[in-house]
């Protein structure tokens, strides 16, 4: 079917089965853009973002689909992305079978899957995922063309007063090679947990690591933990590792960037200094890459904000300073960002943002940005916003834009 005469065909298909006793839910934003590119043309580019579900619970059966159009009008240039179309069946209340294009999440990381996934809750407190499909990209420049086949299996608890844990494992196949499973396959086996501690202060216990059994090294490590001393002051504490396997024929971003390893740690915090008017909000996060073969090199970035909230009048207005040091340089920076709530329908958003940088390369100079937005709801669910975005640094002496959207939302309850 024609890609257009699909797009039509979709919502009427999903709006003709019967929902009389089930649930209808619809979402369309459409964004667009005035501006001119580095070679001083001018483009046009408007993306329209398409959701839809609808649940039938007298028989079981729910669907979703989200979708992506693209068109550029002075290029006369489009494009199409299909994220996805599943159906959700429920046949007995301990099983689900979600078949079509769908978002698959079990433990490592999100993939744009064509297939089935199956969910199985034999017992109150166990329950298992299982999948298998093609996976899809549907970004351009995508460095994998070949991804194969995927097949999971997430075993978990669930009913567990305050404490999550799962175990996963998954097997990608690009090229069958019986022989030499390390060379073309990818073998993961991972784990998370939570627990939050039931006193006062709600302190929370989470960690996630990932193995790739191929490669024999650990893709991801994080251990974090959560706190409210009391209910002034919120804070976190988190370690992070990440590695990956440069001998294997898929190749990752921080394949392309470091010689090995990266880990480091992060603190946050929230202050609450005058109850209902005044937060202080900060950051720090250290980093240790391996950029070279055993050359190791520190970074660190920090920020802090202080956010002031009026409710009576809808005013929010967070100021705040951040700071970056790393192999690649340095930078300090200062931003502002204000939010008016004038009405329940009525909104206005504005950013100011200076930044001062000195990168290795001695490419040094200042950055200025500054955004606004608001928009209104003309009717209940559709709501049109429009806004203007000014950037000057090192790659535009000038780059101004207009930009407006359109969501609209529409919900049909059984």
């Amino acid at each position: 079917m024609p890609r257009k005469n699909f797009i039509l065909a979709l919502p009427l298909l999903l709006i003709s089965l019967p929902l009389s006793a089930g649930e209808f839910h619809l979402d369309n934003d459409v964004i667009g853009q005035v501006r001119k590119n580095t070679s001083s043309q001018r483009e046009i580019p408007v993306n329209e973002y398409f959701g839809m579900s609808f649940s039938q619970p007298s028989w079981h059966l729910g669907g979703e689909t989200n979708l992506r159009e693209f068109r550029d009008f002075e290029r006369k240039f489009d494009e199409f992305d299909l994220y996805q179309t599943v159906i959700h069946y429920t046949p007995l209340e301990a099983l689900q079978i979600d078949a079509g294009r769908q978002f698959v999440n079990q433990g490592f990381f999100v993939e744009t899957l064509d297939g089935i996934q199956t969910t199985i809750a034999p017992w109150k407190y166990v329950d298992f995922v299982a999948y298998s499909g093609i996976p899809r990209s549907v970004e351009m420049g995508d460095f994998n063309k070949n991804d194969g086949l995927i097949t999971g299996l997430s075993i978990g608890s669930r009913n567990l007063s305050r404490t999550k844990a799962r175990i996963h494992g998954a097997w990608r196949k690009i090229n069958i090679r019986w022989m030499d499973v390390k060379h073309n396959d990818e073998v993961f086996v991972s784990g998370n947990f939570s627990h939050q501690f039931a006193v006062s202060s709600t302190p929370m216990i989470y960690g996630f690591m990932e193995y790739n059994a191929a490669g024999k090294v650990v893709d991801v490590g994080t251990a974090g933990f959560d706190i409210y001393p009391t209910g002034k002051i919120r804070l976190n504490l988190e370690f992070n590792y990440f590695n990956t396997n440069r001998q294997s024929d898929r190749t990752t971003v921080q394949a392309l960037y470091t010689a090995g390893r990266m880990m480091g740690g992060r603190f946050s915090s929230t202050w609450t200094l005058v109850s209902g008017w005044l937060d202080l909000i900060e950051n720090y996060s250290y980093r240790n890459t391996e950029v070279l073969k055993n050359d190791f090199r520190n970074s660190h970035l920090a920020d802090a904000s202080l956010r002031f909230t009026a409710n009576s009048i809808g005013l929010s207005i967070t100021p705040g300073y951040y700071y970056e040091r790393s192999f690649g340089g340095h930078l300090n920076g200062a931003k502002t960002n204000i939010h008016e709530q004038f009405t329940d329908k009525f909104y206005a958003d504005i950013l100011f943002d200076f930044t001062k940088y000195k990168k290795i390369t001695n490419n040094n100079d200042n950055a200025y940005s500054v955004t606004g937005w608001t928009g209104y709801e003309v009717v209940k669910g559709l709501t049109l916003s429009g806004g203007f975005e000014y950037n000057k640094n090192t790659f535009f002496n000038k780059d101004s834009r207009g930009s407006f959207r359109v969501d609209y939302h529409f919900d049909q309850g059984s």
